[in-house]
């Protein structure tokens, strides 16, 4: 089974892409599962639910912190704000979900300490767009902190633009149709999965921010 664990659309303030366009890219590229991960909101789990009865639709959110975005997953309803990771995991655990450091070593967060690492379930091994300021650092210093301290992880492609889906996958040893909830939950802390993914050119990634700039400005 595969899962793209880090899906925008455009309910994040930075996304414009309709689910309906989402669901049809990863059915074409042979994803069978979806991780929803709007910005501060789960407005979309519904929609990718009923349009895409065929995929493994995981409700999940990104949530705002200030010691940077925490993926939310297998969430039963919407995570209201936090101000600090310790808040968002518990919301996270209260409902049954797992808590992901999403791109843990994004800008300005450069260096992680072990203990801030551990306390997440899983941490973000590879994230597509892991490449401004400086290509490839931040998913080598992941997948570094994933082996020295033996971190569960996932990955995921960050998708904010259709041709970044599918740039990071999860694969897992069994298929969509032996696949839950609990399953796929145990099989991520026992580290049962593979990953793969590449980094979405920088060009390419630098153009994606600007339209998206001008798309929110003229949104507005």
């Amino acid at each position: 089974m595969i899962i793209d664990f880090h899906i925008h659309s455009k309910y994040s303030f930075d996304c414009f892409l309709e689910p309906a366009s989402i669901v049809a890219i990863a059915r074409a590229k042979g994803i069978d599962g979806l991780a929803i991960a709007d910005h501060d909101t789960m407005a979309g789990v519904a929609e990718f639910k009923r349009l895409a009865p065929d995929l493994y639709i995981i409700a999940g959110q990104e949530i705002s912190t200030r010691e940077g975005d925490v993926l939310g997953i297998f969430l039963k309803e919407e995570i209201k704000a936090c101000a600090d990771a310790d808040e968002a995991i518990r919301a996270i655990r209260q409902q049954g979900g797992l808590a992901i450091l999403a791109h843990p070593f994004k800008w300005p967060h450069l260096k992680r300490s072990e203990d801030f690492l551990r306390k997440f379930d899983a941490i973000e091994v590879f994230n597509a767009r892991n490449n401004i300021p400086v290509p490839y650092y931040e998913n080598r210093q992941a997948r570094r902190a994933m082996q020295k301290f033996g971190l569960a992880h996932v990955a995921g492609s960050d998708v904010h633009e259709g041709f970044e889906m599918g740039h990071a996958l999860t694969i897992f040893d069994f298929s969509k149709i032996e696949a839950n909830d609990a399953k796929i939950k145990k099989a991520i802390l026992e580290k049962r999965l593979e990953f793969k993914g590449r980094e979405v050119s920088l060009g390419l990634e630098v153009i994606s921010h600007f339209t998206r700039l001008l798309k929110t400005f003229f949104k507005k």
